[in-house]
């Protein structure tokens, strides 16, 4: 069976997932929320689960007073019949708060794949997030992995 994704959903979707990264690297956090439909969940694979608009807004806020240059480099777009999936490169330099780690000074850098649903209108449903928080973690110095 040959699943076939309408190009203007398609489009749709790319455009919502597009403009979502976009606000996500510029910080602006109201576009970025208003890319989410109504009831939006954010999944950090292995850590926490978001659920709504304020909880996802916390989460954007903390991050961006802890690496207030965060940034993502998108290396790969794939375009499935239910989701986009990105893969890429996350970073910036710890010079905030953030999750409870008091400032660092030290810039941090990981792979990441985020995959994206959708509401029946194109707004982002769910974003599942994974990431290497230890990497993350350890670049930090807050925690010593042995060798």
């Amino acid at each position: 069976m040959h699943l076939t994704l309408d190009p203007a959903i398609a489009a749709a979707r790319l455009r919502v997932v597009d403009d979502h990264i976009r606000f996500e690297c510029a910080h602006e956090l109201d576009p970025l929320i208003a890319t989410f439909g109504s009831e939006p969940e954010q999944h950090h694979v292995g850590q926490e689960k978001l659920h709504g608009h304020d909880a996802i807004r916390a989460f954007y806020s903390g991050l961006f007073r802890g690496f207030p240059d965060f940034w993502l480099d998108v290396q790969q777009r794939h375009v499935a019949h239910d989701s986009v999936v990105l893969e890429g490169m996350l970073g910036g330099t710890h010079t905030g708060e953030w999750m409870g780690i008091k400032p660092t000074g030290t810039s941090i850098e990981a792979p990441f794949c985020a995959i994206f649903t959708f509401t029946d209108d194109s707004r982002l449903k769910t974003e599942t997030v994974y990431y290497d928080r230890l990497s993350v973690l350890t670049q930090l110095g807050t925690i010593n992995v042995p060798i």
